[in-house]
């Protein structure tokens, strides 16, 4: 699976709504989002599920993105810091249990990864 480290993604991206548009409007609030995560500690934040096909560039200017992932720091008050923000930020977006993204990440975070999924 393909991943880029999502600030540098963002910056470089020409689409003016790069990632989650149902989310975040504009890439620029996307960019804003990211930053808060590595804020509260996130060692690294990638964009996955990569959508690049030469139409949607030709169309919208650049490859778009729905998901993040969130290498979560070793240290338990960031990572907790971290996991709340997710959950609230799901609970905000009326993402609930069953939809895919909650169940992933309760694998995925043994390994440390936790993961944003909009739409």
């Amino acid at each position: 699976m393909e991943s880029f480290e999502a600030l540098e993604w963002l910056r470089h991206n020409k689409n003016p709504s790069a990632l989650a548009s149902d989310r975040f409007g504009e890439t620029a609030n996307a960019i804003k989002f990211v930053e808060k995560l590595y804020e509260l500690g996130a060692l690294k934040v990638n964009v996955i599920g990569i959508l690049d096909e030469s139409e949607r560039i030709d169309e919208e200017g650049g490859p778009y993105a729905t998901a993040l992932i969130v290498e979560l720091p070793q240290d338990s008050e960031n990572r907790d810091k971290l996991i709340e923000f997710y959950k609230k930020e799901m609970e905000e977006q009326g993402i609930e249990e069953g939809e895919g993204i909650l169940e992933w990440n309760e694998s995925m975070m043994n390994e440390g990864k936790l993961g944003f999924g909009w739409g």
